[in-house]
């Protein structure tokens, strides 16, 4: 009776504690931040070319850039549609810039370069301004008079003879301005009205980026009152707002679609709603303190380790299973059962836990997810399962899934050898074709669907936005510095240019000239009464009156009292995107990025000749100053090369602990081989499979591969202890428990695992649907070669020799 009372109180106690941590975590949970953004796939710790690279996609300008096209109706509809949203766009703070080629638009830029353009044009200097220098270009711009821009010219004479405006328009004009029609910009073939703009919201905060695309469609559903135009919209705010409304969506279909399937399996076998509900409070329970942990740990918690908290429900079912399969008999539950799951917990730990110590912050969030989720399911089995009041399980059903097992497991232990061929086989394979097994760079971990993609190519192409696969970085303590070296470094790479190995390179410098440019041109202005002087000696034998230059006399006089031209002056300009997009403000200081145009049609070759040209032009940048050459592509695939070198050898040194493991648990290296043949053999005939199906795997595959180890670990540890015997009581290396009801629970578990993930493969987002597709097949491969390869004997072994 005492023993009676104190169990009792100790189960009350579980409940407390658990419904206590429960609530805690419910608290945590509420109060964490979530992202959808690519950076926690990032490095922690990267070096100057990687960080670029990670500051561009956490809080670069292109991280808050919205590329917009309107497509249908007629080219005058899209172009007042254009104009009507970009108007509203305007009035609105949630923007920070707004361009379409506009008459708006188009007056900021000719108002800005006009009155500029004496600290804009590069053919400004001292000589150019004396009166041999003004002679030349002054008799320059009358021969031009006679040309295609000979009525713009004659306009402007008065106030621009030297054509100060026509050069500055030449050096820009690399920025691969949009076409026009009908006032607006366009595509190349005017089917496409074009807007670009910049959010005021940073890049990493998907909530504000979801309300301004809201506002966008909601703006334009006004400007488009007949519905006869359809508006496209693409950039980072787009992918981060769509990978987050896909991963819920996917998410809440396929854990409604696993949640109801294992429902539906274990209540045929229950028959009991009580024991199915029961069943799933450590897989809810599990994935509850595993989000919670991770809120602690990390600053956000990323969409990625949310959809993983569906996987759970393919391990942590399993426990429950056990326990509720003998559920009449907790005491032999607990002395025969739990063990063997306490060791395959422990197995799965091991191989997750190595993940903590990745330097990716995306890869060390599903360590400490799996190992939080697992652990706290298993308790949750173990202590607070048992304080509840479960039903009595039909033992009638038990038999017969059981006697199927049985059955099934003796024809794979006569296959045995086959199979044994079969992963040899499968083992050739995956050498032969590792050099195409895993795939490289962030694709495969890109959640935005192709066709997303496509339209941002096509939308960047239109809109003449940077190519940055190829480009200079340029860095410096100050954004004037960094400009400044940008402007020799220009210089510095003219004769690639001259030479053709490059077609041109971009700089926003052009837009906007270091202060000492800007000094040195204002210099190079005379001062009135010498311009004036000047002027008369220039205008010798010119078909000119010095009175009708007075504008140009007017003009250079503001001109070199006109205030900094800076990125303030800029804004409200489509000048001022080329300068946000290109100058950073970094951590460190400042950085300009110079793309680089490679020759049309250039393959590898020309692109590696060039980069070795500019590297060696690049040498010695001077104090204070970083150069380097940068290719996106080749940066990226090394990056995430050492990424995915990283997460295997984790992987393999997880492996290596839960073998150190079972060596200490089971004190015979024979056994030991026995329980990890099977997990070994299903990780090599899934990685065989992906081979031969042209798949490429990637991070998430890799965390699949470590579940199949976790899930199976327990099928191969249950059938190495023989999984039960059919005569009273247990004998050495039994679970002491009926072989056919060991049986049957353990064919439950391998078809609610193969549920839960194998809806997965089912999904339209990649990162979910590789792990799906992973763990799914590898959980039955695991059951099938344990049943193989364990030594244990069927029923009917069993029952011939009693």
């Amino acid at each position: 009776m005492p023993s009676t009372s104190v169990r009792a109180g100790s189960s009350r106690g579980a409940l407390w504690l658990w419904a206590l941590i429960m609530v805690s975590c419910v608290a945590i949970v509420a109060t964490s931040r979530f992202s959808t953004d690519m950076s926690a796939f990032l490095p922690k710790d990267p070096d100057a070319r990687q960080r670029l690279l990670v500051d561009q996609i956490r809080e670069g300008a292109l991280s808050r850039m919205v590329l917009m096209g309107i497509d249908g109706g007629t080219s005058l509809a899209r172009a007042d549609a254009s104009r009507a949203l970009a108007a509203k766009l305007r009035a609105s703070s949630e923007f920070v810039g707004v361009v379409n080629g506009d008459e708006a638009s188009r007056e900021h830029d000719q108002e800005l370069v006009l009155n500029y353009r004496y600290l804009l044009s590069p053919a400004v200097t001292s000589e150019r301004f004396s009166a041999a220098g003004l002679h030349e270009a002054i008799s320059q711009t009358v021969a031009d008079l006679s040309g295609s821009a000979g009525l713009l010219l004659k306009s402007l004479l008065p106030r621009d003879p030297t054509g100060e405006l026509v050069r500055t328009l030449d050096s820009i004009s690399g920025a691969n301005m949009p076409s026009t029609s009908d006032g607006a910009w366009a595509s190349a073939d005017g089917e496409r009205a074009l807007l670009v703009t910049m959010t005021s919201a940073s890049g990493t905060d998907t909530d504000a980026q979801e309300r301004t695309l809201a506002n966008i469609q909601a703006a334009f559903d006004e400007a488009n009152p007949t519905g006869e135009l359809r508006l496209l919209m693409s950039g980072t705010p787009v992918f981060s707002v769509h990978a987050r409304s896909t991963i819920k969506s996917e998410v809440e279909r396929l854990s409604l679609i696993g949640s109801l399937t294992v429902f539906a399996l274990l209540f045929a076998v229950y028959r009991s709603i009580r024991n199915v509900v029961i069943g799933l409070i450590p897989v809810a329970s599990g994935i509850l303190v595993a989000v919670a942990t991770v809120g602690l740990g990390f600053d956000t918690i990323h969409a990625i380790t949310i959809g993983f908290g569906t996987t759970l429900i393919g391990e942590s079912i399993d426990y429950s299973i056990y326990y509720l399969v003998q559920a009449h008999d907790p005491d032999t539950w607990r002395r025969s059962y739990w063990p063997t799951i306490r060791l395959g917990v422990a197995t799965s730990v091991c191989g997750f836990a190595v993940l903590l110590f990745s330097s990716f912050p995306g890869l060390a969030q599903l360590g400490a997810y799996s190992v939080a989720g697992l652990i706290a399911a298993a308790a949750i089995t173990r202590f607070v399962l048992p304080a509840l009041p479960t039903a009595p399980v039909p033992m009638e059903r038990i038999e017969w899934l059981g006697a199927r097992m049985a059955s099934l497991s003796t024809w794979a232990r006569r296959l045995r050898w086959p199979v044994a061929a079969l992963a040899l086989a499968a083992l050739v394979v995956v050498i032969m074709g590792r050099s195409q097994l895993w795939s490289e760079g962030l694709s495969g971990l890109n959640p935005a669907p192709m066709d997303l993609q496509k339209i941002d190519e096509e939308l960047r192409k239109d809109a003449g936005a940077p190519d940055l696969t190829h480009m200079v970085v340029v860095s410096a303590a100050t954004q004037d510095a960094a400009l400044a070296a940008a402007e020799q470094i220009e210089k510095q790479l003219q004769p690639l240019i001259d030479s053709g190995k490059i077609r041109g390179i971009e700089t926003p410098a052009r837009f906007m000239p270091s202060q000492a440019t800007q000094i040195a041109r204002r210099s190079a202005l005379p001062e009135e009464p010498e311009l004036r002087q000047r002027l008369t000696s220039a205008l010798s034998g010119l078909p000119l009156q010095a009175a009708r230059l007075e504008p140009f006399i007017e003009d250079v006089a503001n001109a070199r009292t006109a205030p900094e031209l800076n990125a303030k002056v800029l804004q409200g300009t489509s000048f001022a995107f080329a300068v946000q997009s290109l100058l950073l403000q970094r951590a460190e200081g400042w950085s300009v990025l110079m793309p680089i145009k490679m020759p049309e049609g250039g393959g590898a070759t020309e692109a590696a000749a060039a980069k070795a040209a500019a590297n060696t032009l690049l040498a010695s940048p001077g104090p204070g100053i970083d150069v380097f050459y940068l290719d996106l592509e080749e940066q990226a695939t090394s990056m995430f090369g050492q990424y995915l070198q990283q997460a295997l050898m984790l992987a393999t040194i997880g492996g290596l602990c839960v073998v150190l493991l079972l060596a200490v648990a089971l004190r015979n290296p024979v056994q030991v081989l026995k329980v990890v043949l099977p997990l070994a053999g299903a990780v090599v005939l899934v990685m065989a499979g992906h081979v031969l199906g042209g798949v490429r795997m990637t991070l998430l595959h890799l965390v699949g591969l470590l579940l199949i180890i976790a899930v199976g670990s327990n099928y191969a540890l249950f059938f190495h202890q023989r999984v039960g015997d059919d005569t009273p009581g247990s004998t050495p290396g039994s679970t002491g428990l009926p072989r056919a009801t060991a049986l049957a629970s353990l064919a439950m578990a391998n078809i609610s695992t193969m549920i839960g993930f194998g809806v997965l493969s089912f999904s339209k987002v990649p990162v979910l649907h590789a792990v799906g597709a992973t763990v799914g097949p590898g959980a039955l491969l695991a059951m099938l070669l344990a049943m193989s390869w364990s030594g244990g004997e069927s029923v009917n072994d069993t029952q011939g020799r009693a």
